[in-house]
């Protein structure tokens, strides 16, 4: 097999570390992703030993934690133009196909749908940093990881609404002031975004129905 090439790799985000942006850089993506960099490196891999020239490679970093959505398909589109201007394939980690886990359905129908010539790698394990970097172990870990991240919400909103509380004692902060610092001690919401001045009342709120 010769020819072009175009690697795709994408991942999801981890709000609960911080991880809700991608850079548009292939290679700086994979400096924040251990997915994307898994990605990258097998698909080089490949495309080397199969003799392929990728011509370009995309990151993708989805808008939600726990499944993928129609936001991937303006990248497919403009992956499906860079294939037929260059006369491309596109190589992509098949995840899904070998171990029926990580599926992006969204994607695995654009694939199907054949507008461009594709080429599945299956996701076997590649020695990262000196050691091997199994894809099943480390999406395992992943997932109980968010799972456990999951269960402590209420005790997340619970240490953030009480800081908050010792905040409004006695002085007069408001509430995006309140936010603010509470952003910069490292106490984040339910789903480990920032607090924001509305996300903060809405809680405060929420709390004090409870009460009635």
């Amino acid at each position: 097999m010769t020819g072009n090439a175009v690697g795709f790799y994408w991942t999801l985000p981890v709000p609960r570390a911080g991880f809700v942006q991608l850079p548009r850089n292939v290679d700086e993506a994979a400096k924040l992703s251990k997915t994307i960099r898994y990605q990258r490196d097998l698909t080089r891999r490949f495309a080397e030993e199969h003799r392929f020239q990728l011509v370009h490679e995309e990151a993708f970093l989805e808008i939600g934690p726990d499944r993928g959505s129609r936001t991937v398909l303006p990248t497919l589109e403009k992956i499906r133009a860079i294939c037929e201007r260059e006369k491309a394939r596109l190589l992509y980690v098949d995840f899904a196909e070998a171990h029926m886990w990580r599926a992006h359905y969204r994607l695995h129908d654009w694939l199907k749908a054949g507008p461009v010539e594709t080429l599945g790698i299956a996701p076997d394990t590649i020695s990262m940093d000196g050691k091997p970097f199994d894809p099943v172990a480390h999406f395992r870990a992943w997932r109980e990881a968010d799972a456990a991240w999951s269960d402590g919400k209420e005790e997340r909103v619970g240490k953030a609404l009480a800081r908050a509380d010792e905040l409004r004692q006695g002085q007069i902060l408001s509430a995006a002031s309140i936010a603010q610092i509470l952003n910069q001690e490292g106490l984040a919401t339910a789903t480990g975004k920032r607090w924001t001045e509305d996300s903060l009342r809405k809680q405060l709120k929420a709390r004090e129905k409870l009460r009635l």
